[in-house]
């Protein structure tokens, strides 16, 4: 008993601690793999110190009864914590290739239980029988006749493990499962050498080498923790959602989004919005246990919740009123100082209404523009049964269809002066025409585009059929000033955007005067230095820089006076809001204010004709909508006009 090797033992000390102490501090303790990860490296730390004391109070000590009492509890407790490691590994493997649901039954959990229990029977009974070790003052620490049976109950664990491991390898990645594996074989390998070489002991070590691999490989910082606020990542969630794509096993999911998360986050500060984002996240998992209803809760920056339920018959919509008004009473000084979320609500079961990974993901950060504005809580079946949902979800076939059978065509809308109703000059505008969902809104199309990296080859070909448009007799005979031509802020941060535009010139020979160009008025916050650089050498080419969507988003008037335009469009929403007296005067006012820089003023959104009548009135230069004109093919762009403008 005095000659055992404890360098081993000793050494496993500070792994532990690291572990541990890391876990803690990077807030790897939400969440329940988290905290099965925790129990394993608390416990086998527990028994690797049990055992270390043990054997250190026989260097130095006098055998007594105290000593003997001491040695006796530091060894119940080491077969105690080492073998309370084997439950609750298990139990760990389950969470992480998520199938908590197939041991969900009490029965299941007990016969999980059941080798555990058989020691703890062993143990109870050890005293009288002496079956698993003995102390004596003579004979100091003895092995039992039975105390491979405790071995033999540990075995249990090992088949269980091993077992589930291989049955549902497909849920994890190579890394994750070697590492998570690695506790079984390398452990069992240690266990065996230390049985029948005494002196040498390895074990404890052993484990928590395997535990520091499952840190490295299975649970990973970097993919668990959002490093922002410390709130379990959104990567962890899409992890998650893969393993259950892999079982099929239907969960109901739970989306909040806080859709002006980016302005709270601005107005308020990092530390008042994290506080924020920190007591939504308590208040959630506090009405969880209160309601015995598990749940692992998720975040994606700006301001986006994934609560993933175990319960996937529990109706959310009970909870939503409540969490709401706990939130407002715990988060009362945030919002007392005027920042009020605008959240959306919605629950999908995957797979089961949304069978792929790809388009969950797509869903939780597009569902938010497709819900029922009057609701906060919305249910992703009528979301996901909605044409525009449906468009923007297969908007990689239809785009594929479009390319295959040239349904995708250039056409042009006119714009119109107040003063007199003449056509004057005429917007670009994309139509795609699908065979399955039929006329695809442009808007829609562009914002697509932009999502898959395409906007810059779909708004250069646009920009060429225009060039060669004004090149040809049909747009003389249109007798049309100019056509403008939208440019997407992936074309503007190009370097080789006026080296395009200045080929197509040569290429057609084209005047700059007949080219206007829109920016939209979100490209405020892609202002760089190539995108400056680019306007002003359009600028100064002689094309006219027109900024779109003023008064939508940004309505910076300093930039107004900072970029080389010369006209502006007013968004279709202002003109939209103006049958209300204060919206009607803020678009007086807008107008009035851009004719006084002075720029050239335009305005969308004239769809009748009182709308046509208020913008004459206002001074509005330009006009454009359906009441004038709707989108034409070219060789039409110079008949139709209205008889009475």
């Amino acid at each position: 008993m005095f000659d055992k090797v404890l360098y081993f033992d000793i050494c496993a000390v500070p792994v532990f601690i690291i572990i541990i102490a890391t876990t803690i501090s990077r807030g790897m303790t939400v969440g329940r793999s988290n905290r099965l990860y925790l129990a394993v490296a608390i416990l086998a730390f527990a028994a690797d110190a049990c055992e270390l004391i043990e054997r250190l109070a026989f260097w130095g000590y006098t055998m007594n009864t105290g000593f003997v009492f001491w040695v006796k509890m530091s060894e119940y407790l080491y077969y105690i914590m080492r073998n309370a490691v084997n439950i609750v590994y298990i139990f760990f493997v389950v969470s992480m290739t998520k199938t908590w649901y197939k041991i969900k039954a009490f029965w299941k959990k007990l016969l999980l239980m059941l080798p555990y229990l058989g020691l703890l029977l062993l143990l109870s009974v050890n005293e009288i029988t002496g079956w698993v070790f003995t102390v004596t003052l003579k004979h100091g620490y003895q092995r039992g006749p039975y105390v491979i049976a405790v071995y033999a109950l540990a075995a249990c664990y090992l088949v269980v493990g091993v077992t589930y491991l291989i049955v549902h390898r497909y849920t994890l990645d190579k890394g994750a499962w070697f590492s998570l594996m690695s506790m079984y074989f390398i452990n069992v390998s240690c266990i065996i050498v230390q049985y029948f070489y005494p002196r040498y002991l390895i074990e404890s070590f052993a484990t928590s080498l395997t535990v520091l691999f499952v840190v490295l490989y299975v649970q990973r910082p970097e993919r668990q923790v959002d490093m922002s606020t410390g709130l379990p990542a959104y990567r962890a969630f899409c992890d998650e959602m893969a393993k259950i794509k892999v079982t099929g096993h239907d969960t109901q999911i739970i989306i909040m989004n806080i859709r002006n998360a980016a302005e709270m986050s601005k107005y308020l500060r990092d530390n008042y919005y994290y506080y924020f984002l920190h007591l939504i996240d308590d208040q959630i998992r506090s009405f969880s246990r209160r309601e015995k209803v598990p749940c692992e809760v998720y975040f994606e920056q700006p301001g986006s919740f994934y609560i993933v339920l175990d319960d996937n018959k529990y109706n959310p919509v009970q909870a939503i009123p409540e969490i709401r008004d706990r939130v407002r009473k715990m988060g009362a000084d945030i919002l007392e100082l005027g920042a009020q979320p605008d959240v959306r609500i919605v629950t999908v079961s995957f797979p089961k209404e949304i069978d792929s990974l790809d388009e969950l993901i797509r869903f939780g950060h597009t569902f938010a523009r497709f819900a029922d504005y009057s609701r906060i809580f919305n249910r992703a079946a009528a979301i996901t049964a909605k044409r525009e949902y449906q468009i923007e979800a297969h908007i990689d076939e239809i785009l594929n269809r479009a390319v295959l059978s040239k349904g995708m065509k250039v056409k042009y809308q006119r714009i119109f002066s107040s003063a007199d109703g003449a056509p004057v000059s005429a917007e670009a505008v994309i139509e795609l025409t699908d065979k399955v969902y039929g006329e695809i809104d442009s808007g829609l199309l562009a914002h697509a585009a932009e999502q898959r990296g395409l906007s810059v080859t779909l708004g250069n070909r646009v920009m060429e059929a225009v060039f060669e448009f004004v090149s040809g007799e049909t747009f003389r005979k249109t007798g049309l000033s100019r056509i403008y031509v939208g440019l997407t802020v992936a074309q503007c941060m190009r370097m080789d955007l006026t080296d395009t535009v200045w080929s197509l010139r040569e290429m057609y020979r084209v005047s700059s005067s007949h080219i206007a160009f829109l920016i939209k008025e979100s490209s405020y916050e892609n202002m760089s230095r190539v995108f400056n650089q680019n306007l002003k050498k359009l600028a100064a080419q002689g094309y006219t820089i027109a900024l779109d969507d003023f008064g939508q988003g940004y309505s910076n008037v300093q930039h107004l006076l900072d970029m080389p335009i010369k006209a502006v469009r007013l968004s279709e929403s202002i003109v939209r809001t103006a049958g209300s007296p204060g919206g009607r005067a803020i678009l007086g006012g807008m107008i009035e204010l851009t004719k006084k820089i002075p720029l050239e003023v335009m305005a969308k959104g004239a769809d009748d004709q009182k709308a046509a009548d208020m913008l004459r009135e206002m001074g509005c230069d330009l006009v454009q909508g359906h009441f004038y004109a709707d989108p034409t093919d070219k060789e039409e762009l110079g008949k139709g006009d209205k008889d009475d403008q």
